[in-house]
C-alpha cells in the first residue's frame, strides 16, 4: 500500500510501500565483476574453439596415415603373387616387399602448407608409391605426406609420415605410422601413431 506525505513546502509526495527496497543500478564493483566474468568465459570459449579447430585439422593426418598404412600392408601381403607357381611358400614370402619410397613429399614445398591448405592434383599422386597404394587426397590438405620403405620379407619395413604447420609459425607437427611384417610374414600396421608437436 502506497501512502502520501507532505514535503516541507506543503505539497503531497508519494511514499514507498512499506517493506519496498530502493531500486538502484549496478555498482562499479558489480559491473567490474560482471565484465571480468564475461571476459573469462569468452576467453575459455575461444580457447575451446581453437582446440576444436586444431583437432579437426589433425584428424586429416590421422585418417590419411591410417589409409596409407592399410594400403601398404595390403600391397606387401599380395606382393608375392607374381612368384612362379609351385614355389615354396617360405620362398615366396621372403620376396614380399612394400612399394618404393616416395622421391618427394606431396606437396614437396612445406611452405605450401604453412598455416594454409594445399590443393593437390592428379600429377602429384601419379608417381610411386602413391600409384601402387591407390592413394590421393582430392580436397585441400593441411599436411605434406611422404612414404619410406626398405627391405624384403621379414626385414621389410615402411613408414608413412605427415608434416604440418597449422599455425604457420615454422614449427612442424609430425605424425609417423610404422608398417612391418609379423612373425607369420604378414604386414601389420602399428596400433598407434607417433606424434611430435601434434597441434603446431
Amino acid at each position: 500500500m502506497t501512502t502520501h506525505g507532505r514535503s516541507r513546502y506543503g505539497s503531497r509526495v508519494p511514499l514507498r510501500p512499506i517493506g519496498a527496497r530502493r531500486m538502484t543500478g549496478f555498482s562499479w564493483i558489480e559491473l567490474m565483476n560482471f565484465l571480468t566474468l564475461a571476459a573469462l568465459l569468452g576467453g575459455l570459449g575461444m580457447y575451446g574453439l581453437g582446440r576444436y579447430v586444431r583437432h579437426a585439422k589433425t584428424a586429416e593426418a590421422v585418417g590419411s596415415l591410417a589409409a596409407i598404412g592399410q594400403a601398404a600392408a595390403a600391397y606387401y601381403n599380395e606382393s608375392d603373387s607374381t612368384q612362379p607357381a609351385g614355389a615354396p611358400e617360405s620362398a615366396a614370402r621372403a620376396m614380399r616387399h612394400f612399394p618404393p619410397p616416395s622421391r618427394a613429399p606431396v606437396p614437396a614445398d612445406l611452405a605450401s602448407i604453412r598455416g594454409k591448405r594445399y590443393q593437390s592434383n592428379l600429377a602429384d599422386w601419379s608417381p610411386s608409391p602413391w600409384r601402387e597404394l591407390h592413394f590421393s587426397i582430392p580436397q585441400p590438405q593441411f599436411y605434406s605426406y611422404s612414404f619410406d620403405s626398405s627391405g624384403n620379407g621379414p626385414q621389410g619395413s615402411a613408414t608413412a609420415t605427415a608434416h604440418g604447420d597449422l599455425n604457420g609459425d615454422g614449427v612442424l607437427s609430425t605424425y609417423f605410422l610404422m608398417i612391418s611384417p609379423d612373425a607369420k610374414g604378414s604386414a601389420q600396421v602399428a596400433p598407434n601413431l607417433e606424434r611430435t608437436d601434434p597441434e603446431e
